[in-house]
């Protein structure tokens, strides 16, 4: 039995290899939309007159742009392998906090996350000629995440109005995940194909630091008055509450994961070796 089954899988192979492409690079562009949302990021506050209310923003990660470069093998026209290199660039999500009271508070932040990832994947094909359906599966290692926070604040109740622009930039680590990919190749000719493609990403990230690398007041810059605690954060996922930490070291916080997760299209060119 084993011999058989062997023996199929040699002849399957060695039909499809008699018109297989070899090798091909790939060059595409696409867009996503997130399937899941952070919710302890942003907030949005308010101010009626008279009750205060606060409400969670959803923060959604996974949307954005993404561009990617692959490079392929295929032994036979029905199984191959491919290693990609694709980099995402997040759409800003938004939390609109506006306090409307006395004092006079209007505040805005905002976060987006961008990614450089590899992804080594299986490639199952149909192997037909000039229409070919095929999926793609493979795991995604993100070797450059980055996240970024953005935070404006006016204060009206003083004069001049206290302008205050902060950046946080999160690094470290590496974002592991997987990705699902189903999509139709158009043959052009010998060395040319176009191609559509519908895929599912699933990604998290945890950052193992962050930096404060900009605090302004009225356009001034205040970093050079802070000390490395109030600049610095490590993220671990145990800390001393008990520790006393100097103001010449960076401040320690628990480790907290964010949500990549993207449903997306993209389309591109196929040039085949």
């Amino acid at each position: 039995m084993k011999k058989t089954i062997i023996l199929i899988i040699f002849l399957v192979f060695y039909i499809g290899s008699s018109n297989a492409q070899k090798f091909y690079a790939r060059i595409g562009v696409g867009a996503s939309a997130g399937t899941t949302s952070t919710l302890d990021m942003l907030y949005k506050y308010s101010y009626d007159g008279g009750n205060r209310t606060i409400r969670v923003v959803p923060v959604d990660l996974g949307s954005g742009m993404n561009g990617s470069v692959a490079f392929g093998f295929m032994p036979c026209k029905y199984v191959g392998f491919e290693l990609a290199i694709s980099k995402f660039i997040g759409f800003l999500s938004r939390g609109d906090s506006v306090m409307k009271m006395l004092g006079g508070v209007n505040s805005e932040a905002t976060v987006k996350a961008n990614v450089l990832s590899l992804i080594p994947s299986v490639v199952v094909s149909a192997g037909l000629e000039k229409v070919n359906p095929y999926g793609r599966f493979g795991i995604m290692i993100g070797v450059l995440p980055v996240m970024r926070q953005f935070y404006k604040s006016e204060r009206t109740s003083v004069h001049p109005p206290n302008e205050v622009e902060a950046t946080h930039e999160y690094t470290g680590g590496v974002a592991i995940g997987f990705n699902a990919t189903g999509g139709v190749s158009f043959k052009v000719n010998n060395l040319i194909s176009m191609f559509a493609e519908l895929n599912f990403t699933g990604m998290s990230y945890s950052p193992t630091e962050s930096d404060l690398i900009r605090y302004d007041i009225n356009d001034v810059d205040q970093l050079p008055s802070l000390s490395t605690k109030q600049k610095e954060t490590i993220y671990l996922k145990k800390i001393n509450l008990d520790e006393q930490i100097p103001d010449t070291s960076p401040d320690k916080k628990l480790m907290k994961s964010y949500s990549l997760n993207s449903v997306g299209a993209s389309f591109g060119i196929v040039f085949s070796f």
